[in-house]
């Protein structure tokens, strides 16, 4: 398990964590808490109630369909959403979301308690890639799902152009680029584009949320766009502007996250719940429902 610590580390990644959020992490778990938030504590007048089952409060950050994401009647969908779910069905919890529209909102939420667990495409075997410290801020599952990073481009744009699947530095290099604030893809970029100067930085344009991002692209204000590639290719699916121009393989492993040394020992439950789907043959269910058989 990783060592705790008082202060937040540099960044914590699906993504990362910035030492600046401990202000908010602090108002977050405060405010989950008055309002009855598991984790950091609830507040109750009287005798504390005992419910029926557990409640389990899990944290996410929409769009990122098919992974998280709100469908036409505004209900949260996905397919972390239903592993989530079926965990919850599994161990006995009431599961309880609560859908951050800023990601570096929900890290906070999860370093310092202010959510149970984090199901929200997290990234668990990143640590130490562009000041990434994901150990010293969270606990994982084990990893449910491997993607890779998707070059997302405006339909009939030939601005960047992928001879093979996979694109390379050198055809990514010098051109503006938008992509989610201290995600993997924005650690991507700075280590692999901006820091050897092949891209000035002024050239990548953050945004902390994916729907801006898309936005920026559509609008013509950047050349392409990196995200994980099962978004990327949801993205292109469900809108014919959008083109997903190749691939560059990163090898993440998407896993839960909980706080640093899982002070509520849900980790086992949850690997536990983890084993009886993929026996049970529910994990493929779930994963043929948003991935295709």
């Amino acid at each position: 398990m990783a060592q705790g610590g008082a202060t937040p580390p540099p960044e914590a990644v699906r993504k990362g964590f910035s030492k600046g959020l401990l202000v908010v992490a602090v108002v977050i778990a405060a405010a989950l808490a008055f309002a009855g938030g598991i984790g950091v504590g609830s507040v109750y007048f009287g005798a504390k109630p005992t419910p029926a089952q557990p409640i389990m409060v899990v944290g996410t950050n929409t769009p990122f369909r098919p992974m998280e994401y709100r469908d036409a009647s505004g209900t949260l969908v996905g397919f972390d959403i239903d592993l989530v779910n079926e965990v919850g069905r599994i161990v006995g919890w009431n599961v309880v979301w609560r859908d951050f529209q800023d990601w570096d909102a929900l890290l906070a939420a999860i370093e310092f308690q202010g959510v149970d667990i984090g199901a929200s495409s997290i990234t668990s075997n990143l640590a130490g890639q562009g000041g990434i410290d994901r150990e010293a801020a969270f606990d994982f599952s084990d990893d449910y799902y491997e993607a890779d990073q998707g070059v997302l481009i405006k339909a009939g744009s030939t601005a960047v152009n992928c001879a093979a699947a996979e694109c390379t530095v050198d055809e990514l290099a010098n051109h503006t680029v938008a992509v989610q604030t201290l995600t993997t893809s924005y650690w991507w970029i700075i280590g692999n584009l901006v820091d050897p100067a092949k891209t000035p930085e002024s050239m990548v344009h953050d945004y902390g949320d994916v729907a801006t991002v898309i936005q920026e692209l559509l609008n013509g204000a950047v050349d392409w766009v990196l995200v994980d590639k099962p978004v990327a290719t949801a993205l292109a699916g469900t809108n014919a502007n959008l083109v997903v121009e190749g691939t560059i393989e990163t090898n993440e492993l998407y896993a839960f996250a909980v706080a640093d040394g899982d002070p509520q020992n849900l980790l086992p439950k949850i690997n536990a719940a983890l084993a009886q789907m993929a026996q049970s043959g529910k994990y493929d269910e779930i994963f043929d429902k948003w991935f295709g058989a």
